[in-house]
């Protein structure tokens, strides 16, 4: 397994900053904080399952990982809880 890959790197870029700026969540929003690091997480294991074993099942379940954290991300923007520049330099660190 090439852990090098340009898509892995990011992936692992974006979950250190989501976890530098959802770290002050208010408690109320507690599962939402766990379930945007949850998705990055989950996106990070299907990229190296899809990499590994080369299964559309896994690109796929990355993608329908990544739009669930943008719906996540979108939410929380919604509650004020990050502002849109966050929003937009996370999703800008997931394309890069």
């Amino acid at each position: 397994m090439n852990d090098n890959l340009l898509i892995a790197r990011s992936v692992r870029k974006t979950i250190t900053y989501v976890e530098k700026n959802i770290y002050n969540f208010p408690n109320e929003y507690k599962v939402l904080k766990e379930r945007i690091i949850n998705a990055c997480y989950d996106i990070l294991e299907n990229v190296y399952r899809a990499n590994i074993d080369q299964d559309i099942k896994f690109k796929r379940e990355a993608l329908v990982q990544l739009k669930m954290l943008n719906f996540y991300l979108k939410q929380a923007l919604d509650k004020e809880l990050i502002t849109k520049k966050n929003e937009w330099l996370i999703t800008n660190t997931q394309l890069q």
